[in-house]
């Protein structure tokens, strides 16, 4: 009896053992579960994060260069749309001949897609079809999109101009914005997506004035198309880069939309993301699967995973800020990066003094035009390399334009260390450089210095005169080195420099 008693009490104890044991591996079952389906949320977050962080700074990356683009386009067209001659021809009067030969300029530099001239009466007089120029009168209104351009122009244009003896005037261009006196988007010409910059042609020594009235208008396109694409892609280097027509849907992956004047939607530039179509699933699922089996395992598997999106995250937030402030095809700090260090070494004024050189290369446009722009991106690249050199580790070397390239130099800044320093750049820069393996080219150099702070003691002041100095250079006969501090107060050519833009002084200088 009393054996019968004990075992029944023995089963009795068991199974509340056995509950708890099955409540442990249930407990213990839903807690791998729910750490299992953490980690797929979070793989899940952390993978959408990235993804789309990387897109925005694609994204981001593709507005800045197709801004530069279209900013380009006024670059190219401005001296020829800021200029007594053109106000007396296509102004003042109607010149089909310099209308024509202003046009085939502009192609031979360019190959603009489409140059429109439009009258301050809203009639096209000219326009180009390549590298045909057609005399033509014909409204705005055949264009879709253009009447709105010209009207907005005309506000910006009675916003800029002053009254001066004989009629109006404009005021500098010099120092501000392209979007203060010239308008940029996208419209559609003959049926074709295309880039395009807008601006009033105005008097840049205003030997002529602008008579009463709207403005004759100057209009420059680049139709999206594969050369465009192909130049844009050149800075970006993503994959796939395409424009596609018509309206669109946002669909999964970076792009960009183009709308028209009216804000109507032309089409969208679309491209493949790296980060997207490399996929991290196949990476967690065997971790999950690990982690169903040891903790420890899992949370190896996490922290590692982390690591690769963080350093992912941060290697591209490395590569777009070195984008950002250095020039593509040289390598140099690029003009932002240039005005930022140039406001640093101000501030720093007048315990660490310094000195910029302006310097221009000479006879740079006939390598060009002999033997190619590929040829003058290697030259350019060249002479980036041997400038960078000389100037070593107490400077900072930076393009600012196409020829043009700045420096900030930190040591002795006194007259005849800076001469030195110069006619080594102009000895560096003038040996032949190697284009191919049967020719070699030769261009020149000009500098120009101004030291802070005995010339300036602001970055827009020392920048100014630099490029003074530098045009005295170019005057001079050019691969000389001149100092603002030797320009003579009396001379005419400075002062007249000091007035004009700065597009119109590298002009002057016929780098």
């Amino acid at each position: 009896m009393n054996d019968k008693k004990q075992g029944y009490i023995d089963e009795n104890a068991k199974r509340p053992r056995q509950h708890i044991s099955r409540l442990a591996f249930l407990l213990a079952g839903l807690l791998i579960a729910v750490t299992s389906v953490s980690l797929v949320f979070v793989g899940f977050i952390a993978s959408r994060a990235s993804t789309q962080q990387a897109v925005a700074n694609e994204e981001r990356l593709f507005r800045s260069t197709l801004s530069d683009r279209l900013r380009a386009i006024v670059r190219d067209q401005i001296s020829l749309t800021s200029s007594d001659r053109s106000v007396q021809n296509l102004v003042r009067q109607f010149n089909p001949e310099f209308v024509r030969k202003s046009f085939e300029d502009l192609w031979s530099e360019h190959r603009l897609s489409k140059v429109m001239l439009i009258s301050g009466g809203d009639r096209v007089l000219a326009e180009t079809f390549e590298d045909y120029t057609h005399i033509i009168e014909r409204p705005v209104a055949e264009t879709p999109g253009l009447e709105v351009i010209v009207e907005k122009l005309k506000v910006m244009y009675r916003r800029n101009r002053v009254r001066v003896p004989g009629g109006f005037g404009h005021r500098s261009l010099r120092g501000i914005d392209q979007s203060e006196y010239a308008i940029m988007g996208f419209l559609q010409i003959d049926g074709r997506p295309a880039l395009f910059g807008a601006m009033p042609i105005v008097p840049d020594d205003h030997a002529v004035t602008q008579p009463d009235g709207p403005p004759t208008i100057l209009l420059s396109a680049r139709y999206i198309e594969g050369k465009l694409l192909k130049r844009l892609n050149r800075q970006l280097n993503f994959s796939s880069l395409a424009f596609v027509s018509g309206p669109r849907d946002r669909e999964n992956g970076p792009f960009h939309p183009v709308l028209d004047q009216f804000g109507d939607p032309i089409g969208i530039f679309q491209w493949d993301s790296k980060t997207i179509s490399t996929s991290i699933w196949p990476t967690i699922i065997p971790v999950i699967a690990v982690l169903s089996i040891a903790l420890a395992a899992l949370a190896f598997g996490i922290a590692w995973r982390i690591g690769q999106l963080t350093t992912s995250l941060q290697s591209s937030e490395r590569q777009n800020r070195y984008l950002a402030l250095h020039d593509s095809l040289s390598g140099l700090s690029n003009r932002l990066h240039f005005n930022r260090m140039l406001e640093n070494a101000v501030s720093s004024l007048p315990a660490s003094p310094f000195a910029v050189l302006h310097c221009d290369l000479d006879n740079f446009k006939p390598v060009n035009d002999t033997f190619g722009h590929a040829t003058g991106d290697l030259v350019i690249r060249n002479v980036a390399t041997r400038l960078k050199d000389a100037v070593g580790e107490k400077g900072l070397v930076s393009r600012v334009g196409g020829d043009e390239f700045m420096i900030i130099y930190h040591g002795p800044i006194n007259k005849a260390h800076l001469t030195r320093l110069g006619t080594t750049l102009i000895a560096s820069v003038c040996g032949p450089i190697a284009v191919s393996e049967k020719d070699t080219v030769n261009v020149g150099l000009s500098v120009g210095i101004a030291r802070a702070p005995g010339d300036g003691a602001t970055a827009e002041i020392l920048v100014g005169r630099s490029d003074q100095a530098l045009y005295q250079s170019k005057i001079m006969g050019r691969g000389q080195v001149s100092f603002y501090s030797d320009l003579q107060e009396s001379s005419s050519e400075p002062k007249l420099l000091a007035q004009m833009p700065g597009h119109f002084q590298r002009q002057a200088r016929g780098g």
